[in-house]
């Protein structure tokens, strides 16, 4: 057996995600009028592909193929319609053990710590306040078309999850996008039915925290521990390297504004000399990784939401915008105002 192998199915790799959330695209558009065929053959995909929910697709065709689906169906919210079908069962094993898990805060944390036998393109994030909780998605593959399309996809399975683990009494307070506001709000209000919040620095639902006090209910013990033991076999054939993990923590961090060699020692349970000379083994350093997550971070923000370049640079933790631009034109030799015009416009323009 291979490294991406366990039993019959291959598990994702880096930048890739099993196909199960997506599984709905032929349906959905054959309910808009679209023939999925051709449209899949356009990106060498089959409707046979999604009805296996264990094949992996890479964060950047699925991008490009959603934005597709958009266009073809004349609906801007094609991302939202997918996710709305999704749940638990959605993310393999790691939803299974969250289903059966003894409360609501347990099953978020495991699921979350599990997901990348499900997902290697993108990290979930549970923050615990005092009254309020926010549980997000990061999407950490850079420059990937079609992120808001997967973001929206993301943000109603966690709902749906959410709902399913509290019950339907349960709703957010509100609901975070990073990106633009659509030009059909509405769509969004339905079906979330909270407060919505665009151009935030954040994809994410916040909700009350004594929700994750709640018990799960029907979950199972002897099948938590079942997933459990199925998902540490799943681990040995993952090709996880700690420069990633610790560059995926860096980037939460940052939009937690927590991204300092204290926290990510602390995220990872370690001494800062023990973190320091595992990233050093691992052919990088704090500073360089902190950078590349501030770029990327960066790059995203300017891209897809309209926040003021202040509040970018404050994010960063930059201590004025003057130090963020110059920092900015190293990176990319154009300053982040210039650079934002010139992404938007590459934004718009049609592409399969």
């Amino acid at each position: 057996m291979n490294n991406t192998e366990f039993g019959k199915f291959p598990l994702p790799k880096k930048g890739e995600i099993r196909v199960a959330p997506l599984s709905p695209i032929p349906e959905v558009l054959r309910d808009l009028g679209v023939a999925p065929g051709p449209l899949l053959k356009k990106f060498d995909l089959t409707e046979e592909f999604f009805r296996q929910p264990d094949n992996p697709i890479s964060f950047r065709l699925a991008g490009r193929l959603l934005n597709a689906c958009a266009r073809a169906s004349g609906c801007a919210h094609f991302g939202l319609l997918i996710g709305q079908t999704g749940n638990a069962s959605t993310l393999g094993a790691p939803g299974f053990l969250l289903r059966n898990a003894p409360d609501v805060a347990t099953a978020l944390h495991e699921a979350i710590g599990n997901l990348d036998v499900h997902d290697r393109g993108a990290l979930p994030f549970l923050e615990i306040g005092d009254e309020t909780s926010l549980l997000g998605y990061a999407i950490h593959q850079p420059n990937i078309e079609g992120a808001s399309q997967i973001a929206d996809t993301a943000l109603a399975v966690i709902w749906n999850i959410m709902r399913g683990l509290c019950g339907s009494a349960w709703l957010p307070l509100e609901v975070r996008f990073r990106r633009e506001p659509p030009d059909d709000i509405e769509v969004y209000r339905h079906f979330f039915e909270a407060p919505l919040r665009f151009n935030a620095t954040q994809d994410a639902l916040t909700f009350s925290t004594f929700w994750l006090t709640r018990p799960v209910q029907l979950a199972d013990p002897m099948l938590r521990q079942h997933f459990l033991e199925h998902i540490q076999n799943l681990r040995r054939f993952l090709d996880l390297e700690f420069r990633d993990k610790a560059y995926q923590a860096l980037l939460l961090l940052i939009g937690a504004r927590r991204c300092t060699l204290d926290e990510l020692a602390a995220h990872f349970s370690m001494h800062q000399r023990t973190l320091n000379r595992r990233l050093k083994d691992a052919g990088t350093s704090f500073r360089a990784l902190h950078n590349e997550a501030r770029h990327q971070t960066a790059r995203q923000l300017l891209s897809d939401t309209r926040t003021d370049i202040d509040s970018i640079a404050a994010l960063l933790g930059y201590s004025s915008a003057t130090a963020f631009n110059r920092a900015f034109a190293q990176w990319e030799g154009t300053p982040p105002a210039q650079w934002r015009r010139h992404a938007q416009l590459v934004s718009r323009r049609p592409s399969d």
